[in-house]
């Protein structure tokens, strides 16, 4: 029987932070600049706790997958995937039932760290994938 290995375990939220925290500065910042001509109806720290949670668990499943039955690490990785766009959808869902408000700035700001992160995290999601 495999032992888990759980200090590589604990470098998944540790990269994670390392990669959110910048992140969120800036787009804080980006956000408060904006603020005057726009009005956002989801806070930043809103969003990134979302975008954080979703990772972490997804790249804690994946961890524990890769360990249990490595071959199966890229199919659950397009589930998990596919699974966070429907997760998007329903934190979005407020948002989108609202009627009188521009809704782009709050999508472009949501999305940004999605796609963004998406990004960043790439490398580090094919490390823990296949070294791990």
């Amino acid at each position: 029987m495999k032992v888990l290995k759980l200090d590589r375990f604990y470098k998944i939220p540790a990269l994670l932070i390392l990669i959110t925290l910048p992140l969120f500065f800036v787009h804080k910042l980006a956000v408060e600049s904006l603020s005057e001509n726009f009005v956002f109806y989801y806070a930043v720290w809103k969003i990134y706790l979302f975008h954080f949670i979703v990772a972490l668990s997804i790249l804690s499943v994946l961890f524990l997958i890769s360990k249990k039955a490595p071959n199966y690490v890229g199919y659950a990785f397009l589930g998990f995937v596919l699974l966070k766009m429907v997760a998007a959808v329903v934190f979005l869902i407020p948002l989108i039932k609202m009627e009188n408000v521009s809704k782009i700035p709050d999508f472009i700001s949501f999305f940004i760290p999605y796609f963004k992160r998406r990004n960043i995290c790439f490398l580090p999601r094919i490390f823990f994938s296949l070294l791990c």
